[in-house]
């Protein structure tokens, strides 16, 4: 590997000894890192927390403290993780963000590659991967590291995957230097107990800490200096007092009586759902399998979420009207669960982006109907969405019963209630949902709460159908579905020539 001058200067000087980190970073990505962020990188302790709230600056200083340990340390392995592959990918994007034709660090890289999950070669022999760890970390195996960063790791309620990967945290490099064995956990505040305890092991006084293994820093949208006070109070408009305490001032949860118990809505979201989904639209091998989608953003999470349509299957379909756009209350949502067996499995979730329209809406659960023809089928067509059962017909041409939350609100709830706590559904990690879900309390829903809601609404619209299924399937709506999956696999199949 040849060096620069620079280089020869700048990489020995980014080592945490010789604190150049922030000169480093400036000429590397002319990024310069926040004091927290800074101290993020510096501190030398085995167990990192990082608590933030949204635009606090957590992925940036993951993204640029990995970086420059690959591009100073020679053999350094180095893995970023999350829940799923876009939240874990996101570090990657940035990081190609300040690579991709740039002089001062294209030397450095040897190779970078996109599947079958990106990963980065240095020059230097150093390696960064970035990829989904699935349940309990079942995905990451095989390979060691010096560090691994747990990316939005609060959603995972047990904490059991840090242990498996602690795992892969161990041995030598090939030039027979220690690894350094750091475990980093960034992420926003959740009511996760073990996310609590290992904050508190890393705070300063606190009656568990343990500094010499933990170590926990928490960072505010308020110390963020890149963004200006009108960016700041524009989000602060939106969000209630409760909202603004986590997602701003990275604060832990305190969710007190909730309407769903936290144990029940736990035990509804299964990874192994996620684990199905990446291995169909992102194969190790092979062409991704049809039928399934997902899409992510970066803050929000799981917008949608579509599984293949089983033509033996029986499916209901339920949706929350609306114009606006997630996380905001009125944001629309469009549900479908697959109900013939049990637990019920959340197969089609749509967190529309409304754009001030119905009309997206609209499309979404018209696109529903026709890939699950569903045996029942319902929306709210109360309040300011009254009649928009008949919108929908006279636009997209689509029959919907419409139901009436102004009278059956209640009764919606407790369907829902008890169907969560007795473990009814099963969802995928879908960071809306279970937001929602934990911070819903009916004393607090007023139209005049700034509380979003759509999507508890949609699953209680969902509750609330299940209790008036059929005993089965119509035959003519069996037979189409049949017809509709030949037909299908007659293109994609081809035809074997004697």
């Amino acid at each position: 590997m040849i060096l620069t001058e620079a280089d020869e200067v700048l990489l020995p000087g980014a080592l945490r000894h010789n604190k150049g980190f922030a000169t480093a970073c400036k000429w590397y990505m002319d990024w310069e890192p926040l004091p927290k962020q800074w101290a993020f990188h510096q501190i030398e302790i085995p167990n990192m927390t990082f608590i933030g709230g949204i635009a606090a600056g957590k992925t940036f200083a993951v993204a640029a403290s990995y970086l420059m340990d690959c591009l100073s340390i020679p053999y350094f392995g180095a893995l970023n993780t999350s829940v799923t592959s876009t939240q874990a990918e996101l570090v990657f994007e940035i990081a190609m963000s300040w690579i991709d034709q740039n002089e001062r660090l294209e030397h450095l890289i040897e190779h970078i590659t996109l599947k079958p999950f990106p990963m980065i070669d240095f020059k230097n022999f150093s390696y960064w991967h970035f990829r989904t760890m699935g349940k309990d970390a079942k995905f990451i195996r095989g390979s060691e590291y010096d560090r691994i960063n747990v990316d939005e790791a609060g959603l995972d309620y047990e904490g059991l995957s840090l242990k498996r990967l602690r795992g892969r945290l161990r041995g030598k490099r090939p030039d027979k230097t220690i690894r350094m064995a750091r475990l980093d956990v960034t992420t926003s505040p959740t009511d996760a107990p073990w996310l609590r305890d290992r904050f508190d092991r890393g705070t300063k006084g606190h009656p568990s800490a343990m500094l010499d293994l933990y170590r926990s820093i928490r960072a505010t949208i308020y110390e963020n200096t890149h963004l200006t006070k009108e960016q700041i109070h524009n989000m602060e408009a939106d969000y209630t007092d409760e909202m603004i305490d986590v997602e701003l001032k990275g604060l832990f949860p305190d969710y007190g009586m909730t309407t769903f118990p936290r144990r029940s809505l736990d035990a509804c979201t299964s990874i192994d759902l996620d684990d199905e989904m990446t291995a169909a639209v992102r194969p190790e091998t092979g062409a991704p399998k049809a039928g399934y989608r997902i899409l992510e953003h970066p803050r929000h999470g799981i917008v949608k979420w579509e599984m293949p349509i089983d033509p033996r299957g029986m499916y209901v379909l339920a949706g929350d009207p609306g114009t606006g756009d997630p996380p905001k209350r009125n944001s629309p949502c469009v549900m479908v669960a697959r109900v013939d067996r049990m637990p019920y499995e959340i197969v089609y979730f749509d967190w529309v982006f409304g754009h001030g329209s119905y009309m997206p809406f609209l499309n979404s659960f018209k696109y529903a109907i026709d890939k699950y023809q569903p045996v029942l089928r319902g929306m709210d067509a109360t309040g300011t969405q009254k009649a928009i059962n008949e919108l929908a017909f006279e636009n997209v041409g689509i029959y919907v019963e419409g139901l009436n939350f102004q009278r059956d609100k209640q009764a919606m709830i407790n369907a829902l209630s008890i169907a969560v706590t007795n473990q009814w559904f099963r969802w995928p990690h879908i960071k809306g949902l279970l937001f929602q879900m934990r911070h819903y309390r009916r004393e607090d829903d007023k139209v005049s709460s700034r509380q979003p809601q759509d999507i508890v609404m949609t699953m209680a619209e969902l509750a609330l159908l299940c209790r008036f299924l059929p005993d089965e399937i119509d035959k003519e709506v069996q037979n189409r579905r049949v017809l509709r999956s030949r037909k299908r696999r007659t293109r994609t199949v081809h035809r074997r020539r004697k």
